[in-house]
């Protein structure tokens, strides 16, 4: 599954048309950029709130109760979802993601029973999932982006 959130910002997209008319190539700039969005979306992990600020919903007590480790922490029990953070870059282009296929699941939330039953008729999942929104732009993101286009501009 692929999950895009597209930037449109008047003032990042002059910025990065301006660099391409100076560099022709943003390879680097967008190297950079998924650095800053790799670092900002961990972040996330640790302060447990969306890319607007505002906190994840809390772990129901079932929830804490299934759990083995990390019961108090969310969108952790093992670590891989933000271990395993990723962005690849391209000429125009940055995307992040992570390969860990309940990952659209965290993001968005599911509805108990959402992807069918158990062989014993068991809801998937078993109970509903909140979003808890770890990929985005915050709007220090925007900001941060706009630096390091005007960064790879100057030196252009």
């Amino acid at each position: 599954m692929r999950i895009n959130i597209e930037l449109d910002d008047a003032e990042v997209l002059h910025a990065f048309n301006a660099l391409r008319r100076a560099s022709g190539d943003l390879t680097p700039a967008m190297r950079d950029i998924g650095e800053a969005l790799l670092n900002s979306t961990r972040e996330r992990f640790n302060t447990e709130r969306d890319p607007d600020g505002n906190k994840w919903a809390d772990l129901k007590d079932s929830t804490k109760a299934r759990k083995p480790r990390n019961k108090d922490k969310i969108l952790t029990r093992d670590g891989d979802l933000r271990r395993e953070l990723s962005y690849r870059e391209g000429p125009d282009f940055v995307e992040i993601g992570s390969p860990r296929v309940y990952a659209s699941t965290m993001q968005f939330g599911a509805q108990a029973g959402a992807f069918g039953a158990t062989a014993q008729g068991q809801p998937i999942p078993w109970g509903d999932i909140p979003p808890r929104a770890f990929l985005g732009l915050s709007d220090d993101d925007r900001e941060r982006i706009l630096e390091i286009v005007l960064d790879h501009f100057r030196a252009a």
